[in-house]
């Protein structure tokens, strides 16, 4: 796998989680945060979500904590209890949902310092959703069978600090309904809302610490179709408007959280960034196999005034023990509420809220102090650790295009070697423990750690150093495994000899002896070392003076700032990756992606960045790109070409018992949305090999056969990226932008120098295209006319695009001229000295189709 960050919604709020690529077919030592979807590291949520909302609730002399917890107990009020009948036209409508409460009763809770935030209702109802845009329309089809919700429902719980409780209470009037007192209705819904108010009460608490409050609707609807799902219109979110549902997936034992639209709403400005962290200053002990004990200094700035909380990103596995501020005060904090260790463990958050006692001015900076501790490093056997929070060991503010400076100092078992984000600056025995000190050399998005018995081997180059460390054995897992398939596997035989050399009856089996990881250090540095060289062909100089490159348990890659997580499998020689059961192309995947792709994530993901789910994929795209790129630097087989195809094959590949391909899972931009109980891998079948493909297609695009350098305007692209969007987000609107920039005439297909169409099909849109050609050839004044039509298929009538034909000739193919595909066929005729027989469609394999 790689850089990635993938986001979970639970409840009305997003968690973040990690998991391990599988590409073995079974994670050796699940992630710990695997539990619901797709891959890596920390940084905004999902959808761009943070807390901020409507007016405030609170009395002044009511605090945070006392609002959250009044709002915790807060039920339903027996005495507001409502009888609906269908004449009545109860209705809500919030955004592109229109909820009709048709027959039933229905309640409101208890008022709160004067203001009701909630209510529910039981009988029959309906819900309508027309969602925006063809993107969500293809993903309400692919989770609901059909582009719009149209849903009856048998109950809907409802949070709010909108105007909800206004709009029911004044057509309730108009029907003439009164309220009844009906305790028994009440009381049905005391113990789901005991479960379900912590989160809800979070978020209408954080009213109070704004001075921008912005309004807040959450429903939990019980369809009698799809079971229940969730529908959220929330000004705080940069997509307000959410549709989706907790699932299990038909092939897995995980929950995901399906999707099944989420986009901006008209005249709604996103929200922004309250805070800026400046500079961490975390000093950390650890035991290999014991709890971490950690104290944490983030110095912040105030991007804008009236704004009191602050959303960190910390492991669950970690309490934190108390916050305070620059005059040693103690601040109130809010994680996990209420939740014993196994219900933290099983469905707490990552989530760390802190509310100033007052709000800052804009500029002003200040310092808050963490201490927090508990267990996130596990042992794997063998003497191998496996560090499982590695995005959120530490509170960490904002998202993957926020940088600031870090210092670290670390205390760890003396007896195992530690490697850390940034250049050390020292390190010294104390007693049974090292300790480390490590600062950032510049800016850096995140930091992280990596410990364990290590052997290790370096490389200098001009600018930099390349130290790769592997642990001395195999993780427990996979030890076992190597031996069980010795154990089941014929080995070569050999004959034993009695004293006289004859041959002895009995045979003995020569077992391979279990590789060690450390053993693959030297040629390892070496491949890492010449990727970077080439690498700085197309991004730069290497960003870092230091690149430490670790082992880690499982089958996943990361590639932190100065600092690479390798998957075991990536240490083993191919004969040992085949008793662990990896395929041929899993091999090389370990072997000749993973490392490179990694590496190339120092530029592209730690130096230029992203900060919304929808452009995740660029960065995810042009280091899958450049690592192909690099392969086929380093063999004869062109692996470029293989790994392109195999892209392509699996992305036509069938679901089963579907006439869907894997390439209708979603859009690119759709990100870490791919992922859901549909396509538990979504993220990584999309992403990876589409991403790569369209890439290519640029690359492709604009070559200039023939110069002295084909590949300038692509190189001149990726500089440009990489220099003008250095320690900052780079969107798919700005990439855009910098491919006009550089286009070739032949990319300009619809005027004014614009590449609209190319990110509306291949970046925002879904579908490959599948090509034939039907042709004759006459005779003509200066040759031969070769007349035809090219036939389109599989994709919209609008999609269009440039398809190289060719004809066969001798060794090579000869070009014979490009058809601008549009519509389902399209006519063309070119002229040629030499008489076609046969013609080819872009054997050079320049775009993503399937061509006959």
């Amino acid at each position: 796998m790689s850089f990635a960050r993938v986001y979970v919604l639970q409840q009305p709020h997003l968690t973040i989680l990690g998991c391990a690529l599988d590409a073995a077919g079974g994670a050796l030592f699940p992630d710990a945060e695997s539990d619901y979807t797709s891959c890596m590291r920390a940084g905004v949520a999902l959808l761009g979500f943070c807390f901020l909302a409507m007016a405030s609730l609170a009395s002044p002399d009511k605090s945070a904590r006392e609002l959250y917890d009044a709002l915790n107990s807060v039920r339903v009020n027996p005495a507001a209890t409502y009888e609906i009948q269908t004449a009545d036209r109860i209705e809500l409508h919030r955004a592109d949902l229109r909820l009709a409460f048709d027959e039933g009763k229905l309640a409101f809770f208890a008022a709160l310092d004067g203001r009701i935030t909630g209510a529910v209702f039981s009988g029959r109802g309906h819900a309508l959703a027309i969602p925006h845009g063809i993107v969500e329309k293809q993903q309400m089809a692919r989770f609901l069978g059909a582009p719009v919700l149209d849903q009856d429902f048998s109950y809907v719980a409802i949070r709010f600090t909108d105007s909800t409780a206004d709009d029911l209470l004044r057509q309730l009037a108009t029907a003439k309904r009164e309220p009844r007192q009906d305790s028994d209705f009440a009381s049905r819904w005391d113990a789901p809302l005991a479960a379900s108010n912590p989160v809800h009460s979070l978020r209408i608490t954080f009213d109070s610490l704004t001075a921008d409050p912005r309004p807040y609707f959450y429903a939990t609807i019980g369809g009698f179709a799809t079971g229940p799902f969730d529908a959220v219109l929330d000004l705080a979110r940069y997509e307000p408007f959410l549709l989706g549902q907790l699932k299990k997936s038909p092939t897995s034992t995980r929950e995901f959280y399906d999707v099944w639209a989420s986009y901006q709403i008209a005249g709604v400005t996103p929200p922004r960034p309250a805070f800026r962290a400046l500079h961490y200053t975390i000093d950390t002990s650890l035991l290999a196999d014991g709890p971490l004990d950690a104290k944490t200094e983030i110095r912040l700035r105030a991007l804008s005034s009236g704004e009191r909380l602050l959303v960190f990103q910390l492991s669950r596995s970690l309490v934190v023990n108390s916050v305070t501020g620059d005059h040693n005060e103690r601040l109130a904090f809010f994680q996990n509420e209420g939740m014993n260790l196994q219900e933290r463990n099983t469905r707490g958050n990552d989530y760390l809220y802190v509310a100033l006692p007052a709000a800052p001015a804009a500029n002003t900076e200040f310092t808050l102090h963490f201490h927090y501790g508990g267990n996130i490093i596990q042992p794997a056997g063998n003497g191998v650790f496996y560090v499982g929070a590695r995005e959120s060991w530490y509170p960490h503010l904002g998202n993957a295009a926020d940088f600031s400076d870090y210092d670290l100092t670390m205390r760890w078992p003396r007896r195992l070697r530690l490697v850390a984000t940034g250049a050390k600056t020292e390190e010294h025995e104390d007693g049974d423990f090292r300790i480390g000190h490590w600062r950032t050399e510049h800016s850096v998005s995140v930091a992280g750690f990596n410990l364990g018995d290590y052997a290790s081997t370096s490389i200098s180059s001009t600018n930099y150093t390349v130290d790769v460390f592997a642990n001395r054995q195999l993780e427990q897992a996979l030890d076992n495994r190597l031996e069980t398939s010795a154990a089941t596997e014929p080995g070569a035989k050999l004959p034993t000899f009695g004293g006289e050399g004859r041959s002895a009856a009995n045979m003995i089996q020569i077992v391979p002896p279990t590789p060690r990881p450390s053993d693959a250090l030297k040629q390892l540095a070496r491949e890492i070392d010449a990727s970077i060289h080439f690498y700085e062909t197309f991004s730069g100089p290497f960003p870092f003076q230091k690149l430490s490159v670790s082992q880690i348990p499982g089958t996943f890659g990361q590639g932190w700032p100065g600092l690479l997580y390798l998957s075991t499998f990536s240490y083993l020689p191919a004969e040992a990756q085949q008793r662990a059961g990896l395929s041929e192309s899993s091999q090389e995947h370990f072997t000749e992606l993973v490392p490179s792709h990694e590496t190339a994530h120092q530029w592209w993901g730690n130096v230029v960045g992203w900060d919304n789910y929808r452009d995740q994929w660029i960065d995810e795209a042009i280091a899958n790109y450049l690592a192909l790129l690099f392969a086929d630097t380093q063999k004869g087989a062109r692996p470029l070409r293989i790994w392109l195809e195999r892209y392509r094959k699996h992305l036509t590949e069938k679901f089963p018992d579907s006439e869907q391909q894997i390439s209708d899972i979603g859009a690119l931009d759709l990100g870490s949305r791919l992922t859901s109980s549909k396509s538990p891998n979504g993220f990584e079948d999309v992403i990876y090999g589409k991403g790569a493909w369209v890439i290519h297609m640029l690359r492709e695009s604009l070559r200039q056969p023939g110069t002295k350098n084909p590949d300038a305007r692509f190189a001149a692209l990726l500089h440009t990226l990489a220099t003008k969007y250095a320690y900052r987000a780079l969107s798919s609107a700005e990439l855009q932008r910098e491919v006009e920039a550089v286009m070739t005439p032949a990319m300009d297909l619809e005027g004014g120098r614009s590449t609209e169409w190319f990110f509306e099909q291949w970046v925002r849109g879904t579908g490959i295209p599948r090509y034939r050609v039907e042709f004759n050839v006459h005779p003509g004044e200066k040759g031969f006319v070769v007349r035809g039509k090219l036939f389109q298929e599989d994709v919209p009538r609008s999609f269009v695009e440039p398809v190289p034909l060719y004809f066969a000739s001798g060794a090579h193919p000869t070009f014979l001229g490009t058809v601008i595909a549009a519509g389902p066929e399209t006519s063309f005729h070119f002229t040629t000295k030499v008489e076609p027989h046969k013609l080819l469609i872009d054997p050079q394999m320049t775009l993503l189709a399937i061509t006959q």
